[in-house]
């Protein structure tokens, strides 16, 4: 099994985060929704482990979020 990395899980978590935003959800919803379905793919301790390991996370979450989908990011 390949680790999960923190660039990993942002780049899908951001992914999701735009589709949900484009869908019409809230910014909360659609994080959360996104959250939810990196924890279905990579499993919730996994994920559970690397934000809680990571440092820098919300740099790069609004990184990945500025590149993937700037027209939602106020």
């Amino acid at each position: 099994m390949i680790e999960l990395t923190l660039l990993t899980l942002l780049n899908f978590v951001g992914t999701g985060f735009c589709e949900y935003k484009d869908q019409g959800h809230d910014t909360y919803k659609s994080l959360l929704l996104a959250y939810s379905d990196a924890s279905e793919k990579y499993g919730v301790q996994e994920v559970r482990t690397v934000v809680e390991e990571s440092t820098g996370f919300k740099t790069g979450a609004i990184a990945i979020a500025i590149i993937k989908c700037p027209q939602h990011i106020k």
